[in-house]
């Protein structure tokens, strides 16, 4: 079995077919560490997203027999808290799993005897990192908010042409920053950057390669998104069907559509880690060798 290489300058097509590689070489090893963790916490997840669906869905029954709009909003519940926060505590293990499994197989040292307390080190090193990138971009986008929200209010109190333009860049700088948002983990989780270090390569190297990251961000989503609605199906019609209640079936089907992104999640981050390899060795490799034949040209 030939060893991957992660920094290699491939084309996209490549990109997906090294990720479908790595995955089929090493998926048992990597389930096999993964769902230790991720199925108690995908049962978990799932019991306080019957919740918060019971909860939204009995709302959306009230608005539809009463009117009341007002009682709509299913976000007052601790329930769908503790939803959200086990649902990003999920993501973020998720991805600080795979990442610890990639750079055990980068540095040779994956096997099928590879456990998970081999690797417990590395996960909780790369749990810390994600927390922090993700407290640093929260509250970097707290503040471009209030300080864009304020803008446009001003703009919008000279002339409604100017605000109405004010939305419009707002669109635009959104949609333009969301490849750079894919790869701003990887330089903490795999080459040691610090949590600015990280964001700040992450962000340039993602403008760099815009239309690639942006091409394997509809690919991948197409493709997750699709498995995910099939382990969903039974669920979604379950809560469609059965309007705010919840019982042993509700939270048995919705456990069933957390643990599906179990199996999703690690496949997206192999995909988009080959795509910010790539850009690394087209960015960094290609400025590497300038600089070796400036030297040589002394």
């Amino acid at each position: 079995m030939n060893k991957i290489e992660f920094y290699k300058n491939r084309s996209l097509g490549e990109r997906f077919s090294a990720s479908v590689e790595f995955i089929r070489q090493n998926w048992k090893v990597m389930y096999k560490i993964i769902l230790i963790p991720a199925i108690p916490l995908a049962l978990l997840q799932g019991y306080f997203q019957q919740i918060y669906m019971s909860d939204y869905m009995a709302k959306i029954s009230q608005l539809i027999y009463s009117g009341d709009i007002k009682d709509l909003s299913a976000f007052s519940s601790g329930g769908t808290w503790m939803f959200l926060l086990v649902a990003a505590l999920f993501a973020i293990t998720l991805s600080a799993m795979t990442g610890a499994i990639m750079s055990r197989y980068g540095e040779g040292l994956l096997s099928k005897e590879t456990t998970l307390k081999d690797l417990s080190d590395k996960i909780l090193s790369n749990m810390g990192k994600l927390v922090l990138i993700g407290l640093v971009m929260g509250l970097i986008v707290m503040f471009a908010t209030i300080l864009i929200v304020m803008l446009i209010i001003l703009l919008g109190a000279v002339s409604n042409v100017l605000m109405v333009l004010g939305f419009t860049l707002l669109f635009v700088a959104v949609f333009a920053i969301i490849p750079p948002l894919y790869l701003i983990r990887f330089p903490a989780l795999f080459q040691g950057e610090s949590t600015m270090g990280s964001i700040k390569k992450g962000w340039r190297l993602g403008f760099k390669s815009w239309g690639t990251t942006f091409l394997t961000i509809i690919i991948v989503g197409i493709v997750s998104a699709v498995i995910s609605a099939i382990l969903a199906i039974p669920y979604s019609i379950w809560i469609a069907t059965h309007l705010g209640q919840s019982g042993v079936v509700s939270y048995t089907l919705s456990g069933i559509s957390s643990l599906g992104t179990a199996f999703v999640a690690p496949l997206v981050f192999v995909f988009f880690a080959f795509q910010y390899f790539a850009v690394v060795e087209n960015v960094e490799g290609t400025s590497l060798q300038e600089k070796v034949e400036e030297f040589d040209n002394l």
